[in-house]
């Protein structure tokens, strides 16, 4: 499961990079990628996380806002990868500055959503659950980021 949707963002982000301006169907297949994706995690949070009947409906909307917002997120770090593919052959120290400096505020954009959002279950689902909710994701986002960082060479 993790394979394929790995899988999916890496086609998701390849699509993006290699299309110098995003064209309407690159832009559709990224769309398209990032419903795949959801719906992949949505199948292995369901299958991992055993929830009961109450807590199965206090979960999925709150889950889909915190998607949402992630993916808000991500969508902002795919425009630093696409930025690093346009410039990657006339890398700049100032235009590396400035991707590495978006990077991290991004990064810190996701923890401070994840912290929000870890606030919220814990208020619809116990400790365990939060918990293991949180590995699913770590171990998720991982997998992503692992696929994701194989197409990207290193600069030089």
């Amino acid at each position: 499961m993790k394979y394929a949707l790995s899988l999916m963002f890496l086609l998701l982000i390849q699509t993006a990079v290699f299309a110098q301006v995003p064209s309407a169907i690159a832009q559709r297949d990224i769309a398209i990628s990032l419903r795949m994706i959801n719906d992949q995690r949505n199948t292995t949070l369901a299958y991992n996380m055993s929830f009961t009947d109450k807590e199965k409906d206090a979960f999925w909307p709150l889950y889909r806002k915190y998607r949402d917002a992630m993916t808000n997120v991500a969508t902002r770090k795919l425009d630093v990868i696409v930025d690093y593919a346009k410039h990657y052959e006339n890398m700049t120290d100032k235009k590396a500055e400035e991707l590495l400096d978006r990077t991290l505020i991004y990064d810190e954009q996701a923890l401070k959503v994840t912290q929000l959002y870890v606030k919220k279950f814990r208020r619809i689902l116990p400790s365990i659950k939060v918990t293991r909710l949180m590995q699913l994701e770590s171990r998720m986002n991982a997998a992503i980021q692992l696929k994701l960082s194989e197409g990207i060479p290193l600069i030089e």
